[in-house]
């Protein structure tokens, strides 16, 4: 009777849980490997890892029925790798940096919808772009997004070739002759035209800006403005 209630009723529900769990902290052992190595590092575990899921699969495939020294090495085969690269990526063997580990990969930048855009169109000035045009500005009234209270925006350079930025400081000099201050608040990648390059942060808040700031061009600082932020 026991052995009946245990082929039939607990073998069915409690391996498949087993199995289950089992694929799932192996999952997350080979994910927090990876994610704990450097990029070379999980390259070499995954494509190591790889050769060796395949070698296991052609060895069993091709054997009508393992002996005991041939599961053994098939078990080798594929555990393996996984063992040594989890030792590597949790410093228990070899060194690696924790600057280097791929934990420290920034995640992809995510835009809101309504970010305010600067745009640049030539050498010259900066300009709030239109559909077909762009309009000049020494004033940049910045109109926060409504998704997110930290500073987010796009710089939309449109001259083809040219290299721009922005770069926002505080503001010195006089109110006829605005300068960049001494503090610099944000600065985007420069970018060569025509592209589209955003400004993240992930702790700087249009708020922590002054009233008034500098924004400028970094390899053209005759391309320059005073910003502000201001209420839709």
């Amino acid at each position: 009777m026991k052995n009946g209630f245990v082929s039939r009723i607990v073998l069915p529900v409690v391996l498949p849980v087993v199995v289950l769990l089992t694929m799932a902290a192996l999952v997350g052992a080979v994910a927090l490997s990876l994610l704990y190595n450097t990029h070379y590092g999980s390259l070499m575990l995954a494509a190591v890892a790889a050769a060796g899921i395949l070698f296991t699969v052609s060895l069993a495939s091709s054997q009508e029925r393992l002996g005991g020294p041939k599961r053994t090495v098939v078990l080798l085969a594929a555990a393996v790798p996984l063992l040594i690269g989890g030792a590597v990526g949790f410093g228990l063997i070899g060194g690696v940096d924790d600057a280097d580990r791929m934990i420290n990969v920034q995640p992809l930048i995510v835009v809101p919808d309504d970010a305010p855009i600067i745009a640049a169109e030539n050498s010259l000035e900066f300009c709030i772009g239109q559909e077909g045009s762009c309009e000049p500005i020494d004033v940049w009234d910045v109109v926060p997004s409504q998704q997110t209270d930290t500073i987010t925006f796009l710089f939309d350079n449109r001259e083809v070739g040219v290299q721009h930025n922005v770069v926002i400081t505080d503001l010195a000099g006089e109110d006829d002759d605005p300068q960049p201050g001494s503090t610099t608040y944000a600065t985007t990648t420069l970018v060569a035209g025509p592209a589209v390059e955003p400004y993240v942060s992930s702790d700087l808040t249009w708020n922590d800006l002054p009233e008034q700031w500098y924004f400028f061009c970094a390899i053209h600082p005759n391309m320059q403005g005073v910003g502000q932020v201001v209420a839709e």
